[in-house]
């Protein structure tokens, strides 16, 4: 067994587990990101994202998705957590969460809806 698989099952047993119902209180929905800054503020490399979640409206986040061109995620559909409570990061209101899975390098890989999702579909 690897030292990363040692590390992956660790924080598994590690992880407290929760009922389903905190999980569906999450409300997930799809998103198209329209505009990405630069943050140089964050402690960490990160971007400033604004995504359009149709109905659900305009959220912005900080992101720490700086391996990716900013000009590559204009358009791009992604997946947010839109019901949480901003988090102030260096002053910069963060709104939702976008989702992501890591790759082996630690870099977060942007989580993209299904062919024909739409801004302001539910994910679940």
């Amino acid at each position: 067994m690897s030292a990363t698989q040692s590390t992956e099952g660790s924080e598994e047993k590690a992880r407290e587990k929760i009922d389903a119902g905190q999980f569906f209180a999450c409300e997930l929905r799809v998103g198209r990101v329209f505009e990405v800054e630069d943050f140089p503020e964050a402690r960490k490399p990160a971007y400033k994202v604004s995504v359009d979640f149709g109905p659900a409206g305009i959220l912005r986040t900080s992101a720490q998705v700086t391996h990716y061109e900013p000009e590559s995620l204009l358009g791009d559909l992604v997946v947010g957590v839109v019901n949480l409570k901003p988090k102030r990061i260096a002053g910069f209101p963060s709104e939702f969460l976008l989702l992501g899975s890591y790759d082996t390098d630690g870099r977060a890989q942007l989580l993209v809806p299904a062919k024909g999702a739409a801004p302001g579909d539910l994910v679940g």
